[in-house]
């Protein structure tokens, strides 16, 4: 199996950019992560960047429990606010994968986003863990009020956060052509999984997407940093 990859991280309108993302490609196993400080907390950036790091230098193949290494990088940054108060409210989202023999394993927290995009289809793995997401599954708002919500990226759950938190796994298995794509949110909140699919459709080669994306993230009304990934299993 390989991989051809693209990645993509601009800091936009903002003074810092507060995403990070790693990729490693070796011996068959395709590794990648993306990472984005809490905006608005202390060093987000150093959460992010720290995260990632950590993520790619531990995780060596598909056998490893990718659940013990976040929980490992969440208690890392809780450490590193215990030992000085400058550093407290450190925090980051994170959605990472690893990819070897067709099976991709990946762990999330927070509102970057994982998805596959097969043939003329896209599907979003990692669940977005923000208030109005929550609120959405309860039944308290409906889909068409997300939009207009006022808290929509408040986040319910990020590494570094006080407390567990919420990390969701994923297992999938893939197929030769698909392709992955990791977004910081600043990214997928204005080029929606459709516009994604068809980019990809259009698109023959993984840098023809790459540049697609880009492209289209010029056109859009950027507030955020915004940082991708895109890689195609060969």
């Amino acid at each position: 199996m390989r991989f051809e990859f693209f990645h993509y991280s601009e800091t936009g309108p903002r003074p810092e950019n507060q995403d990070s993302f790693e990729v490693k490609n070796y011996n068959d196993i395709f590794v990648a992560c993306v990472a984005d400080g809490v905006g608005g907390e202390n060093f987000g950036k150093l959460a992010s960047s720290l995260s990632v790091e950590k993520f790619i230098k531990k995780v060596t193949n598909s056998k490893c429990d990718l659940n013990n290494i976040l929980l490992s990088i969440h208690n890392g940054l809780q450490e590193k606010q215990n030992s000085d108060v400058i550093y407290k409210g450190m925090a980051t989202t994170f959605t990472g994968c690893v990819i070897e023999d067709n099976i991709l394993t990946g762990v999330h927290c927070g509102d970057s986003r994982l998805c596959i995009l097969r043939r003329n289809g896209i599907q979003q793995l990692s669940e977005n863990h923000t208030e109005v997401n929550r609120l959405l599954k309860s039944g308290k708002i409906r889909r068409e009020d997300i939009e207009d919500y006022p808290r929509k990226h408040v986040l319910d759950s990020a590494i570094g956060i006080r407390g567990i938190p919420k990390i969701q796994k994923i297992k999938f298995k893939v197929n030769s052509r698909d392709r992955i794509l990791i977004t910081s949110d600043g990214v997928h909140d204005v080029i929606s999984k459709v516009e994604f699919r068809d980019l990809s459709l259009k698109s023959v080669s993984i840098n023809d997407f790459g540049r697609n994306v880009i492209e289209t993230l010029k056109s859009k009304k950027i507030t955020d940093n915004t940082t991708f990934i895109i890689a195609e299993i060969i």
